[in-house]
């Protein structure tokens, strides 16, 4: 059974290294997916790999608003990354590595962790008790380890230093209501969330729809120089331990390019 699984995986994994799936995403979103391997461990059944492409979900496979407690589920929102596992997408307008980005976030990556609410749940209602609230911790995270590479030509990646990058699939559940192209600041902390309620959170995300940033600066070659990118337009996602899922991909627009979006 084991090996079968393994060819499995095996021809997925060929089939689509020689074909580039594609999508008529938004301007600042990854609009293909260049290869993508499941890795072992990975969620079975979330294989779609147009799920990373374009914006990040908005609506739940029920009707019901993304946000901070109810992150994207659906098999058709996101795409599963066990260990071992990869997956390069490609934006056809190019990141720009902005100094006037906030917070010096580049990109934002989205998965599907979301904060745990600790409120008590009334089964006779099917509702929570009182107003949600969280303590910071998070479900549907990767507590294991990522790698993310970023190339201007799809053929030279170089890796973001990993004693800074995050975890792809971590802080910051995503807020459907708020800007894909605005990252929550870093520095907030699982403790900073603690006691909040949605609303008061996105207080804290100060317009951002959430997602996990990264700063294209943070690139390095193989003996760990720093390399100068002043543009990218692929992304590459390892699983190295765990399993992430992926949601979507978003530039990040600096304060000139998001009054005149607006």
């Amino acid at each position: 059974m084991k090996d079968q699984s393994m060819k499995k995986v095996l021809w997925f994994t060929l089939a689509l290294a020689g074909f580039v799936v594609t999508s008529r995403a938004g301007a600042g979103f990854a609009d293909a997916v260049v290869s993508y391997n499941p890795g072992t461990g990975y969620v079975p059944g979330f294989t779609n790999v147009s799920a990373a492409l374009g914006e990040p979900s908005t609506i739940n496979p029920y009707g019901e608003a993304t946000d901070v407690f109810d992150p994207p589920y659906g098999t058709d929102q996101i795409l599963s990354i066990g260990a071992g596992g990869s997956l390069t997408v490609r934006f056809k307008t190019p990141i720009v590595s902005h100094p006037r980005n906030p917070d010096g976030v580049d990109f934002i990556i989205f998965g599907n962790a979301g904060f745990i609410v600790t409120n008590d749940f009334d089964l006779s209602t099917f509702t929570w008790v009182g107003t949600p609230a969280t303590d910071g911790s998070l479900l549907g995270d990767n507590p294991g380890e990522t790698r993310v590479s970023v190339s201007f030509d799809g053929r030279h990646f170089y890796v973001l230093n990993p004693a800074v990058a995050p975890t792809v699939d971590g802080l910051y559940p995503t807020d459907g209501s708020g800007d894909f192209h605005i990252p929550v600041n870093p520095a907030l902390t699982p403790a900073d969330f603690s006691g909040l309620t949605a609303d008061e959170i996105k207080v804290l995300y100060a317009g951002s729809g959430g997602g996990t940033g990264y700063d294209i600066s943070w690139a390095q070659d193989a003996k760990g120089h720093r390399v100068w990118l002043p543009v990218i337009r692929y992304i590459r996602v390892e699983v190295l331990s765990g399993h992430s899922e992926v949601d979507a991909f978003s530039a990040v627009l600096p304060p000139c390019e998001e009054r005149r979006r607006h």
